[in-house]
């Protein structure tokens, strides 16, 4: 059984935007992840790893603070959650809670008592945790639930550290509790709802999807079977075994994830195949040429004729 955890790649997507709109360079690892689906797999990590990344190296310490209204307007669009006043903030919270259950290898779970329901998140030790997990939830949550225009005697909203974990971001939080072990939201109940208002749901990611995010995790340029193996924390030859159980060939997936990028990145980038070269993390044009013949088939100036060819 494969144990590598995933999350869609719109919130490391949504920040390669950001900073691509304020200019801010980021590694050529990151590059290609602006160019994946947003409902794409990827490692748990990447976003957390891309924010650490722009923390060291921005000269703007509330770069996150300026990041939420970017980020608010593509989540809500991606979550499809009803946010109308014809739904209750019970129900918006048990929704929200279960679609990144669906889709993602969170550590939440919902509560219900007679008069409330809640989103508690676990968290492990200080040393081991990032605030920015727990900050994507709380701007979400709050806007979910239109925080600001709501009676706060209505939400009770806990965070597992000290406020000084927080950062410059302090600035974001309002009506929290700190220290309290776990990050947890509950909301009040109101004459819309009913009991056992609690969904069922199960997270069905199997061990391919946990692979191919892994191997979507990693630039074309450095993605190989060594490279993928150390990604899931695995020797070449376990990997390879625990494919075989779902007749399945790694070669395959990375052959696949490679094409799909590289072809990808050199679509949206009207074909041009320099960006495209630095983009999918290769140094120089003979080396991305010939990894593009031995995935795709041929070389990239002879995929770039034929789609002119096609479009004519």
């Amino acid at each position: 059984m494969i144990k590598y955890k995933c999350r869609p790649a719109i919130h490391t997507k949504i920040v390669c935007e950001y900073c691509e709109k304020i200019n801010f360079s980021l590694p050529s690892e990151y590059a290609h992840f602006k160019y994946l689906p947003d409902e794409e797999l990827i490692s748990f990590n990447t976003i957390t790893n891309l924010l650490n990344y722009i923390e060291k190296n921005t000269t703007n310490p509330y770069f996150f603070i300026d990041l939420v209204k970017f980020l608010i307007l593509r989540l809500e669009a991606f979550t499809k959650i009803d946010l109308s006043t014809n739904v209750s903030n019970a129900s918006k919270l048990l929704a929200f809670t279960q679609f990144y259950n669906q889709v993602s290898d969170l550590n939440w779970c919902s509560i219900e008592t007679e008069d409330s329901v809640g989103l508690v998140a676990k968290r492990a030790k200080q040393s081991l945790a990032s605030k920015y997990d727990d900050l994507f939830i709380y701007v979400s949550i709050m806007h979910v639930l239109k925080f600001k225009n709501e009676d706060k005697s209505n939400i009770i909203m806990e965070l597992p550290f000290e406020s000084g974990f927080y950062g410059n971001n302090i600035d974001l939080l309002d009506n929290v509790k700190f220290n309290c072990e776990n990050l947890s939201v509950f909301v009040k109940k109101d004459e819309r709802d009913g009991a056992n208002m609690l969904p069922q749901y199960l997270n069905n990611i199997s061990n391919i999807e946990r692979i191919s995010a892994a191997a979507k995790s990693i630039s074309p340029a450095e993605l190989s079977l060594i490279s993928l193996a150390n990604r899931l924390g695995m020797s070449t030859r376990t990997l390879q075994r625990e494919l075989k159980v779902d007749d399945c060939c790694v070669k395959d997936i990375i052959k696949n994830t490679k094409a799909n990028s590289i072809v990808s990145v050199l679509n949206k980038n009207n074909s041009n195949i320099k960006v495209t070269a630095y983009e999918c993390g290769f140094k120089n044009l003979s080396t991305f040429s010939r990894h593009f013949k031995n995935t795709i088939g041929c070389c990239p100036t002879e995929y770039v004729n034929s789609l002119k060819s096609n479009s004519i």
